[in-house]
């Protein structure tokens, strides 16, 4: 359904009521999807979804836009998750994973950016990865000298994660070369959120064990809030997100004395 074109009123309202439905089914869409789909011009589709926007409807990112949500308790399950800004997250992982150097200690955290950062280690030799994600612990992809340990702890439900007083008191004997972390949401001022407490404080611990703590982010994160802060923007080393976040975000992340890093 999703690759069929639509036969489209010339209402706008119309349109833009089949395009809400589109982003809700997908996660999140591109203007030339969008152009696609509706058989109109990529023009036309970005009046609309400046219009949706400036709503409240839905949310603009760089070329395309997601669904909104201003609840600071959201939290997408690990399968809505892979639907989102999937193309910026597999970049993001790319030019993060550049940062891995042969013989290094990695803690991958939960999420699907860290997902597919794992999708991009198989060439480095001698790597020590730990993770408490399942998904990332069934289908790294490593060298045969690299090792792969995974947390002990207790499985969320639907987000394929290991939580609890078990993992937070395996990582507390930590010290490793590289953590990929993940956010809910990022306040360039404030700093960076978690939707729920069972995971908050273990990412503080991952940026406390990190000799070089990377924050992996697409930029739809940067306009959001969550409920619970794991840290300040100045105690990560290095932001790893793509090119749809603002140049006043770019200007805060810098004064922080962060490196960012645009996949």
């Amino acid at each position: 359904m999703g690759n069929q074109k639509q036969k489209i009123s010339s209402i706008p309202a119309e349109r833009q009521k089949q395009i809400i439905e589109y982003i809700e089914n997908h996660g999140s869409a591109q203007i030339k999807a969008l152009a696609d789909y509706q058989n109109v011009s990529e023009a036309t589709i970005r009046r609309d979804l400046d219009e949706l926007a400036a709503s409240g409807i839905i949310e603009r990112t760089h070329g395309g836009a997601i669904v909104i949500d201003k609840s600071t308790s959201f939290e997408h399950k690990y399968s809505e998750k892979m639907k989102l800004m999937l193309a910026e997250k597999c970049s993001i992982a790319k030019a993060a994973s550049e940062l891995v150097r042969d013989g290094d200690t990695v803690f991958l955290d939960s999420g699907t950016t860290t997902y597919f950062i794992a999708q991009n280690l198989g060439n480095f030799k001698d790597l020590t990865v730990i993770t408490h994600d399942l998904q990332i612990g069934n289908t790294a992809v490593l060298h045969p000298t690299s090792t792969l340990i995974v947390t002990g702890g207790i499985r969320r439900e639907g987000f394929s994660v290991l939580v609890g007083s078990h993992t937070e008191n395996f990582i507390k004997e930590l010290k490793v070369n590289l953590v990929f972390l993940g956010a809910d949401a990022i306040d360039v001022k404030n700093g960076i959120y978690n939707a729920n407490f069972l995971e908050v404080g273990i990412k503080k611990l991952l940026v406390a064990i990190g000799k070089h703590v990377v924050l992996v982010s697409d930029s739809s994160k940067f306009s959001r809030s969550a409920l619970a802060k794991v840290c300040g923007i100045g105690s990560i080393d290095t932001i790893v997100t793509d090119s749809g976040i603002t140049d006043e975000i770019k200007d805060q992340i810098e004064k922080n004395g962060v490196r960012l890093i645009l996949a």
